[in-house]
């Protein structure tokens, strides 16, 4: 949230607005959050492709972007001709993949709220753990059906007392649920390519491989990274090593995960349990073979910032915005060598 209001006093700026999507622009700048931003400057109307020309004028003389879900993917030389002034963008969202990499060759510094959408994820995902680990999700869904093997199921769990948790992938999700896990007396185990044990030291977790994080936990949490290369990572070889009345979670993409050996190995083990927030296909999930296996749980990628969330993401952006004005430390700048992991 905000540290400070801006007062009045600050020199004058010119703020580009730019997104394509008028609904997530509408919900994350709302009325609040544009008020604070117009005590910095003058700030434009919602800028798309449609009504670039039109505020080409604006554009000339702006001095920074805010933006969020649907930035326009300008090329280097859209952007030498419209924004030749801009010495900042602060996006209001996740990835920043898809656009930022022409703004950082014409040395325009970019800034992403990833962390402020890593919230409510490491939230979800907390939950979902200390859940699975009571058998929460067969136990309840079973119950109506059969109280006495819903209650049979539950009893054969862990709980959430020396379990095992396994983390797969600790980047800005992954490390902050790691940080939760710490008020439960649990033992986190962690894959990440990247990761060093000093990391894993200050989050008191151990690194292990990929094989051992699904034959050792009871719980497996996918924080990966949305890369291409990683297409079905999670595949038929890890999933057969689960434990049984164990959990997989998945809030990461389901792009990630071989979904046919996925189901393959729910319909032979019915005591492992798959918790899913992300499809492959999640507009038409009746035709992915999870979408018909009694212990897969799947809720509609709603893990996300949603609702009144997304304004925190503005809120980490113009914090940010103050400390680059000031000339002080930020908190959220992006640069080339991690675009090279981040999602």
């Amino acid at each position: 949230m905000l540290k400070n209001s801006v007062s009045f006093e600050v020199i004058p700026i010119k703020i580009a607005l730019i997104s394509s999507n008028k609904t997530k622009f509408e919900k994350v700048y709302t009325s609040e959050i544009l008020n604070e931003l117009k005590k910095y400057g003058q700030i434009s109307p919602r800028i798309c492709r449609e009504n670039l020309e039109d505020n080409s004028e604006f554009l000339k003389n702006c001095d920074v972007i805010f933006s969020t879900w649907g930035m326009i993917n300008f090329t280097e030389e859209e952007i030498k001709k419209y924004m030749p002034n801009v010495k900042a963008l602060f996006y209001s969202a996740g990835s920043v993949q898809s656009f930022a990499k022409p703004f950082l060759n014409c040395g325009i510094r970019v800034f992403s709220s990833y962390k402020a959408n890593a919230v409510p994820v490491a939230e979800y995902t907390f939950s979902q753990i200390v859940l699975a680990m009571k058998g929460f999700f067969q136990s309840s869904k079973n119950y109506k059906l059969s109280p006495l093997m819903s209650l049979a199921h539950s009893q054969k769990c862990n709980g959430n007392f020396k379990a095992k948790v396994g983390l797969i992938g600790l980047g800005a999700i992954g490390t902050m649920v790691a940080e939760r896990l710490k008020s439960l007396d649990v033992e986190v185990l962690a894959y990440d390519a990247f990761a060093c044990e000093e990391t894993a030291d200050k989050l008191n977790v151990k690194l292990v491989s990929l094989e051992t994080v699904f034959r050792e936990c009871d719980v497996i949490s996918n924080h990966l990274a949305n890369k291409k290369e990683l297409k079905n990572f999670l595949n038929g070889k890890h999933f057969k090593l689960m434990k049984k009345y164990s959990v997989f979670i998945n809030t990461g993409r389901g792009e990630q995960v071989d979904e046919f050996a996925l189901a393959k190995n729910l319909i032979l083990h019915p005591s492992r349990t798959a918790v899913l927030d992300v499809l492959k296909r999640e507009t038409i999930p009746y035709i992915n073979p999870l979408f018909w296996c009694r212990n897969a749980i799947i809720t509609p990628h709603i893990a996300g910032s949603m609702g009144r969330e997304v304004e925190r993401m503005a809120y980490y952006m113009i914090d940010d915005f103050q400390n680059y004005l000031d000339g002080k430390n930020t908190q959220y700048e992006i640069d080339e060598k991690m675009l090279k992991t981040m999602a």
